[in-house]
């Protein structure tokens, strides 16, 4: 038929080895099989088909859906298949809690937290936390029930580093007060942790603390990495995904860039092999497939050319 839909090639032993959508039917499957030049990798392909079967959709997004739950159903040898499934970290922290504290996370979960990352390009995220923990009086602990039953303060407090509020000695108000200072720094506010590190080596120089004014310096170089992946050029509330292909018509790449509050923090590379007939049909697979079932979406979505 002349309708759009979804083709699936089978080999003899009824496997699927290919998955495609098509705005005509009719057009996209009969290219297959007419003479005329070929990819190598298009004419393997067809070498190896000996059934098809195809489902008509109502339009042509409803093909593109279904292509691609069909992909990630049956894994076909000539679909693009995305093997990098390697997860950078996250900083989480959950702002219903009464005390909340940061954590270091790699998986998202719907449940309500602020998550702020991916942490890659040589930015350490303990190393952040640390910067956190210097600066902001939040509990570096994972305790629960915080502020129920008294408790004993523990070292930190004593060095500075904690409101305890564990024990009782500070508000919930005054505690989410830093709380949200530390978040405004996650956010892009470099500029008060350098102030306050700063203050607190030249205090420890001062009286001959040099293991403790070491640390400090070493804390301000990573704070200063952070600041180097400011984009001055855009917003600094700006969050999202920038995606860029090239392709030779046989052999593609595709490259993510990840640009989190006005910050570029690192990418991901992918070779992609596909028989699609456009680098538009390839970067939209691609999409597809990338963020199907994905937690953390970004706010927008740069493309280097026009997809449908």
């Amino acid at each position: 038929p002349t309708e759009s839909g979804v083709y699936v090639m089978l080999d003899k032993d009824n496997v699927v080895i290919y998955v495609g959508k098509a705005k005509n039917l009719k057009n996209r499957v009969t290219q297959y099989f007419r003479n005329g030049y070929k990819t190598e990798k298009v004419s393997k392909m067809v070498m190896n088909i000996v059934d098809f079967y195809y489902i008509l959709t109502p339009t042509e997004a409803d093909a593109l859906t279904l292509e691609n739950n069909l992909i990630k159903k049956y894994k076909p040898k000539y679909n693009i298949l995305l093997k990098d499934d390697k997860s950078y970290p996250y900083i989480k922290i959950n702002l219903k809690e009464k005390f909340p504290t940061f954590k270091v996370t790699r998986t998202f979960k719907k449940d309500g937290s602020k998550y702020f990352g991916p942490f890659m390009l040589g930015v350490r995220v303990d190393e952040v936390l640390s910067i956190i923990k210097e600066v902001y009086k939040v509990r570096p602990c994972q305790k629960t029930n915080i502020g129920e039953k008294k408790q004993k303060e523990c070292l930190n407090y004593h060095l500075g580093l904690c409101l305890a509020p564990c024990s009782h000695k500070c508000l919930e108000k005054e505690y989410k007060e830093e709380v949200f200072k530390a978040v405004e720094f996650l956010k892009g506010d470099d500029k008060t942790p350098e102030k306050i590190l700063t203050q607190k080596m030249q205090k420890a120089v001062e009286n001959e603390e040099f293991e403790s004014a070491i640390i400090l310096r070493d804390r301000l170089k990573m704070l200063e990495k952070i600041k180097q992946k400011k984009i001055t050029a855009i917003s600094s509330d700006l969050n999202c995904d920038v995606i860029s292909l090239q392709s030779d018509g046989i052999f593609s790449a595709i490259c993510v860039l990840f640009v989190r509050s006005g910050r570029m923090m690192g990418s991901k590379s992918f070779a992609v092999e596909t028989l699609a007939d456009t680098d538009e049909e390839r970067i939209s697979s691609f999409i597809m497939q990338y963020y199907n079932g994905k937690k953390e979406l970004p706010n927008e979505i740069l493309l280097s050319m026009k997809v449908d």
